[in-house]
């Protein structure tokens, strides 16, 4: 099985799994990850626009397993010079609550520090706080982040 493997050979797995910065991943192998993880469905996604998503980040981490499959990712949007903002964190379900998700993050944050990024954010969806603050992400008080929608919408 590409993805998946029983509870005896998952630290095994894990120990094997790749994090690094990468340049080019394939549009497909993203949107197999999104629909795995539940955040894309089948014929609600866009291909094209997926790979524009992954040309036009700024910096791209990804988790490989053993098989070579991206079983995670996270990417930023920056400047480059001071300010990025981390986001679409996703792990393969049988890769969660493992750390492979701090790896990642940690990973990319670093990458992002040594580039002389220090304002680095990302924006949590309700029920991750505890990952992220696990994870020595802090709070930002005193601060609100906002949406912006189309006129139209």
């Amino acid at each position: 099985m590409v993805f998946g493997f029983d509870n005896e050979t998952k630290a095994m797995n894990l120990e094997q799994i790749e994090v690094k910065m990468i340049k080019n991943v394939s549009a497909d192998d993203i949107v197999e990850l999104y629909r795995c993880a539940g955040w894309w469905q089948e014929g609600s996604d866009d291909p094209a626009s997926i790979r524009l998503i992954a040309e036009r980040s700024f910096a791209l981490c990804g988790a490989f397993n053993e098989a070579g499959k991206l079983v995670g990712m996270m990417r930023a949007l920056s400047d480059g010079v001071s300010d990025a903002y981390m986001l679409d964190l996703v792990v393969h379900p049988d890769y969660r609550r493992h750390g492979l998700g701090s790896r990642v993050l940690h990973t990319l944050a670093e990458h992002l520090h040594a580039l002389g990024i220090e304002w680095i954010v990302c924006i949590g969806a309700p029920g991750t706080e505890a990952f992220y603050q696990k994870s020595k992400g802090e709070v930002m008080h005193g601060f609100v982040p906002y949406r912006f929608f189309a006129e139209n919408e």
